[in-house]
């Protein structure tokens, strides 16, 4: 049996020596970090991290973000009050406001980019469009989605059916939809203040409209009352008008039908005192009605009267013992007509304070003359009229979602929105101009959400246009910067790499290139090498559990297996790196000795 003699470290080549410091200098070195406290551990690392990035950053192009394509359009959100007809396409009521959501699934993120673009349009397909407005804006959603919100404000129907494409990258939604009359509402609740009347004497029939998700006590726009069926068993003793009035004509009792109630009537031998003729009076109160979006801007907390004109009205004879009125719109899409409050039991109430006959008229969707009528519900034939207009709402005052100078990155996208007084601005479009349109792209303009988008670094001068008042304009300075690669967003996630590359792997492979060095160099045998190799990736293994097993009793620090593992491959990877040089320069000597 061989026994393999350890040689003497006594007059070696310089390269033992300087090898075998290195080599425990390294090893004194990681034993000495891991005793060190967390704080003091973190800020070595986080100094290396932050001269590594700098390095990164120099010398590498900048990122920008990633315009992506969706993967597949989600469920949509259609807030129809109708819903979908027999064909399957929603029907959305003439005057009314439905908000459509139409969610995109996009891949998940697998870059660094904190931010990716999404690009959508839309196209006007089928139908008129003076028919209907678009109110287009746009949101962020969770799981990889992106929301288009695209509201549908109906004013006309002229035709079968209408469509409107949103396109957003590779894919399209095609949203179809008839604009139809309001159908006989389904949940409400009716009542009548008497039982019994005069001969000649009216009662109105009180309906209010049960709609859970409203929180608006003064505005009922979805009952027509015209819709619900009514009749009475015998007309002769009392009868029910389109307009919800029962009149008391002879002495009897009698049952009026109006919808799913019933009222029993019964009719006196008493008669009014009505005289032949007589005429109304309209006042009306000083505010113009101007158009006015109920669905999402009026709200309960807001003063009525700011929105609304009343209209009182007076008989010329005030003997006349049944003074209650009926009002008439000659265009319900133009105005709408309310009562003046409601109780608190949410029944509308038409006369005010001081008991005179009144109706609440707000405008609505469509600009232009209307006529009121007012009809006495003793006599229809005495009646008077008035002429209102209604015009638009113009924008008086704007506010838009960018308060100070912008800072985005090349490709980076930013929507800009805007906010007007008084709440019943019905146009709330906004146009914008920039000064360089080589530097910025405009997506979107002209409508209520204006995407822009940096094309490269530098700056421009944006200038945001109301579109209904141009007279308003907020202006602003947009800067587009080339982002590092080694950002922000991404530097914790960098930083931990480089504890973890740099602290572990990379350190524990530079000492193991000086070990094994040092071990080849030492024994000088190429019979007992493989022993030398042993002995090195020994000490390598051994010095990463003795530093993680210091680090596990160190506070705020931790030993892993996990983290002796990555060292230990590192000095392995080193060490065979090593070798694999030496072979290198022992094969070039050999060929260069054999010429």
């Amino acid at each position: 049996m061989v026994k393999m003699k350890l040689p003497s470290l006594k007059h070696r080549k310089p390269i033992v020596y300087i090898s075998l410091g290195i080599y425990v200098f390294l090893i004194a070195l990681i034993i000495f970090e891991s005793c060190l406290p967390s704080s003091i551990s973190s800020d070595q690392s986080n100094i290396f991290a932050k001269i590594s990035a700098w390095f990164i950053n120099n010398t590498t192009e900048p990122v920008t973000p990633k315009s992506i394509d969706p993967v597949e359009i989600l469920d949509i959100t259609d807030t129809t009050h109708l819903g979908q007809g027999e064909d399957g396409i929603s029907n959305i009521v003439v005057g009314t406001t439905t908000l459509v959501s139409v969610p995109f699934k996009y891949p998940t993120k697998k870059d660094n980019y904190d931010e990716y673009n999404y690009k959508y349009s839309l196209d006007y397909k089928v139908g008129n469009k003076d028919d209907y407005n678009v109110v287009l804006s746009s949101r962020t959603g969770e799981n990889n989605t992106y929301i288009v919100d695209m509201r549908v404000v109906a004013s006309e129907m002229t035709s079968d059916i209408y469509q409107i494409d949103i396109n957003l990258g590779t894919l399209k939604y095609e949203y179809k939809f008839h604009i139809v009359s309001l159908a006989k509402p389904a949940n409400y609740e009716s009542r009548i203040s008497k039982n019994t009347l005069k001969i000649g004497e009216t009662v109105k029939v009180d309906t209010k409209l049960l709609d859970p998700n409203r929180s608006d006590t003064y505005l009922r726009r979805y009952l027509d009352e015209s819709k619900i069926e009514r009749g009475s068993l015998n007309n002769e003793i009392a009868s029910i008008d389109e307009y919800g009035v029962i009149h008391g004509k002879s002495a009897g009792s009698t049952s009026i039908t109006y919808g799913k109630y019933s009222f029993n009537i019964t009719v006196s031998n008493e008669h009014i005192v009505k005289p032949a003729s007589n005429t109304i009076e309209l006042v009306k109160s000083e505010h113009i009605p101007s158009l006015l979006d109920y669905d999402y801007i009026f709200n309960e907390e807001d003063d009525i009267n700011d929105y609304s004109t009343v209209i009182y009205a007076s008989y010329e004879d005030t003997t006349l013992e049944d003074q209650s009125v009926t009002w008439v719109s000659s265009d319900n899409q133009k105005v709408k007509l309310a009562p003046y409050k409601y109780d608190n039991d949410g029944y509308p109430v038409y006369i005010d304070e001081l008991n005179r006959p009144c109706v609440r008229v707000s405008g609505y969707r469509k600009k232009g003359d209307v006529t009121i009528t007012c009809l006495s519900n003793t006599d229809n034939s005495i009646k008077t009229t008035t002429t209102l207009t209604v015009d638009e709402a113009l924008p008086t005052e704007m506010t838009i979602n960018v308060d100070n100078d912008l800072s985005l990155n090349v490709n980076e996208q930013k929507v800009i929105t805007a906010s007007f007084s008084p709440k019943n601005v019905n146009n709330r479009n906004i146009h914008i101009d920039v000064d360089d349109t080589s530097k910025v792209s405009i997506l979107n303009n002209d409508t209520s959400s204006v995407t822009i988008t940096g094309l490269k670094v530098g700056k421009v001068h944006i200038t945001v246009t109301s579109v209904a008042n141009n007279t308003l304009k907020k202006e602003f300075n947009a800067g587009f910067n080339a982002k590092d690669k080694i950002n922000e967003d991404n530097y914790e996630d960098f930083h931990s790499f480089m504890r973890k590359a740099a602290g572990h792997f990379f350190l524990f492979l530079v000492t193991a290139l000086v070990g094994t060095l040092f071990f080849y160099t030492y024994i000088d045998n190429d019979k007992y090498i493989l022993v030398g190799l042993l002995c090195s990736l020994f000490v390598g293994v051994l010095t990463a559990s003795i530093s993680e097993t210091i680090q596990y009793f160190i506070p705020s620090r931790g030993g892993t297996i996990q983290d002796v593992g990555i060292d230990s491959l590192g000095y392995l990877i080193g060490l065979l790196l090593t070798i694999g040089v030496i072979l290198l320069i022992n094969l070039i000597r050999k060929k260069k000795n054999q010429r």
